[in-house]
């Protein structure tokens, strides 16, 4: 089992990095996106990172939430391509339930949407079919976790660790009234603003008054001593089974690459790519890479996490090299082919 879905996941990651590859900052039409998608995809499937935790004969959770993970991301990537794909952001909620239901790492993938549904709209990339996106997977898959996994429960509505991604959706519902109340009345930038400030101001308004009296009832949950450990810099977790395991200690360059190999040298150039060709789905890649860099540093069972992102902007590397590569044999070859046509077109008479 675990290789059958050590392929798929390797599939999504090379569909992610072809995804992150089509489109640039000024929607150019693909650029070396299949040699990106296919090179991206043969790094997954050979990434030792990954096949830690995808070698038949063996089993742990991670083995199945790969590919849940990275299913995920791709089809939250996909939903941003146009304005008419929000609607692939259902099936990416279908995944991410899928994902809750077989790791405790669904957090992390949560978290991570949830950062970059935020970074969309600081970049000023917000849109009525990003906020499609963002609401039906957010419904969706929080909505079938709440409903049908007892271990889940109302966490997600009290967790202070997704509370974020909470935050998000509820942000993403004032926006778009504004930008309702904006096309309704055909109003001007300065009165755009006018509405946002007085719609986000009772907003607040309503929740510090709603935290006021949820709070001393012990409503919201405090983040495990896990997650603190990640965040606040110490030594000891206080759980004596967390900290006398050797994968959950911080990572040190040896086991970087012990973990990611080459694509430690290669992936950083798959970053400037993206940072040159910026677009929705770079900004993922981008940010991805920030954030599972972090917290692999914090725990070395972690960089299991940072092996899709890394593979992703290799993948990337190598497909750009290689177009670039070949394209460049190809017009040096026309143009030698052509000077061969043109002189030997030349009649006696011009000699």
């Amino acid at each position: 089992m675990p290789a059958w879905f050590a392929a798929v996941a390797s599939a999504f990651v090379g569909l992610l990095a072809h995804e992150c590859a089509a489109t640039g900052r000024r929607g150019q039409a693909a650029y070396a996106a299949p040699e990106c998608g296919i090179a991206a995809a043969a790094v997954m499937a050979i990434v030792p990172a990954h096949l830690m935790r995808s070698i038949a004969g063996g089993f742990d959770n991670e083995s199945l939430a790969l590919t849940a993970m990275t299913g995920t991301y791709y089809l939250w990537i996909r939903s941003l391509r146009n304005e008419q794909s929000w609607w692939v952001g259902a099936a990416a909620g279908l995944m991410y339930y899928y994902m809750v239901a077989v790791w405790g790492g669904y957090i992390f993938v949560l978290n991570m949407v949830g950062c970059h549904a935020g970074a969309l709209v600081l970049l000023g990339r917000y849109s009525t079919g990003v906020y499609r996106s963002y609401s039906l997977l957010y419904v969706i898959g929080t909505g079938l976790a709440i409903y049908t996994l007892p271990v889940v429960g109302w966490t997600p509505l009290k967790s202070l660790e997704q509370m974020g991604p909470l935050v998000v959706f509820l942000g993403y519902q004032l926006i778009e009234i504004c930008e309702v109340i904006k096309r309704k009345n055909k109003l001007g930038r300065k009165q755009t603003w006018g509405v946002r400030v007085a719609v986000f101001t009772g907003a607040f308004a309503l929740a510090s008054l709603l935290i006021y009296i949820l709070a001393p009832t012990g409503y919201f949950g405090p983040l495990s001593a896990r997650v603190r450990g990640l965040l606040i810099k110490h030594t000891r977790t206080g759980n004596p089974l967390v900290d006398s395991v050797a994968e959950h200690q911080p990572a040190n360059s040896k086991q970087y690459y012990q973990y990611l190999h080459f694509i430690c040298y290669v992936a950083p150039a798959g970053l400037l790519v993206s940072v040159f060709r910026f677009s929705n789905a770079n900004s993922f890649l981008i940010l991805y890479a920030a954030i599972s860099t972090y917290f692999s540093s914090k725990m070395v069972r972690l960089i299991i996490l940072l092996g899709p992102g890394m593979s992703a902007l290799a993948g990337i590397a190598i497909g750009t090299a290689f177009h670039w590569s070949v394209h460049q044999f190809i017009d040096l070859t026309s143009s030698e082919n052509t000077a061969g046509t043109s002189s030997t077109n030349v009649t006696p008479s011009q000699k």
